[in-house]
């Protein structure tokens, strides 16, 4: 089967909902804001605080069991409600219907009173957290209402070498994401773009992780621009290591996205929900 089907293929997963065995029915909602479907755990909790999620996947796969796993306990131990964008994804729809898609639910759920200004959270794994780093420059370059924390792992932050080159699925999907638009364009490769008026970033990577350097890079350039990054590589860790399940560098990663969660929406003085 060839690369450009394989991605066709994923791209043609419909939204998931979490397990059952995960998130009970009575806790789960499959709403749609701004036309854009997004499934919400404990939607009564977003009077206290959101985090809003862009699952990773390479712009061409939907969210996986680990996505669910991760917002649930995340989620849950933070004491926010959690919403997950069901963008829509390259081949099909490349750029930029995925950060449009995200754009209208933020503005739509911001109308409804789902997001309050300073208690929601925009967060992102791999591309998804790339896809958060453009959203987050397009509303600081709009004057729109800015996320308390973007709270980022592994992030896929500047497509230009994958998506020049060939090879694997990544370098494919690159090139499939960005379309007719050069990889360079800052909504592309948002590490290319204003790096200075993001709200807090916290940003976990691992040493192995093949876009490691795209978290160095980033952390760099929201120093540089005086913002604000608490920045964090586990040694010997892989992509996206927050999500890998039960490990103890999984476990410590959720430790510290949960502190700052709770730390950005002003919950760090009551006690946390029990793990």
């Amino acid at each position: 089967m060839s690369i450009v089907r394989t991605l066709r293929i994923l791209a043609s997963q419909r939204p998931s909902l979490p397990p059952r065995a995960l998130a009970a029915p009575r806790r789960v909602a499959r709403r749609r804001h701004g036309n854009v479907p997004v499934t919400w755990i404990d939607a009564d909790l977003s009077s206290t605080a959101t985090i809003v999620h862009l699952h990773g996947g390479s712009y061409v796969a939907g969210e996986k069991t680990a996505h669910w796993e991760w917002l649930e306990e995340v989620g849950r131990r933070s004491g926010a409600a959690t919403a997950m964008v069901h963008y829509r994804l390259a081949p099909t729809y490349p750029y930029p219907a995925a950060i449009e898609d995200v754009l209208h639910a933020i503005d739509a759920m911001g109308e409804q009173a789902l997001l309050r200004p300073g208690r929601w959270v925009l967060s992102g794994d791999g591309a998804g957290a790339g896809l958060a780093l453009a959203v987050a420059q397009t509303l600081a370059a709009a004057g729109g209402d800015a996320p308390a924390l973007l709270l980022l792992e592994s992030p896929w932050a500047d497509l230009t070498e994958y998506a020049a080159t060939t090879g694997g699925l990544s370098h494919a999907a690159a090139r499939l994401y960005a379309g007719a638009v050069p990889a360079e364009n800052p909504r592309i490769s948002p590490l290319r773009g204003d790096l200075g008026s993001l709200p807090p970033v916290h940003l976990i990577t691992g040493t192995e992780d093949e876009v490691v350097q795209d978290a160095r890079r980033l952390r760099e350039g929201i120093a540089a621009g005086g913002g604000t990054v608490e920045y964090v590589e586990i040694p010997g860790a892989g992509h996206s290591v927050a999500l890998t399940g039960a490990t103890a560098d999984a476990q410590s990663a959720r430790r510290t996205q949960i502190a700052a969660v709770r730390q950005a929406v002003g919950l760090d003085a009551a006690p946390a929900p029990s793990a």
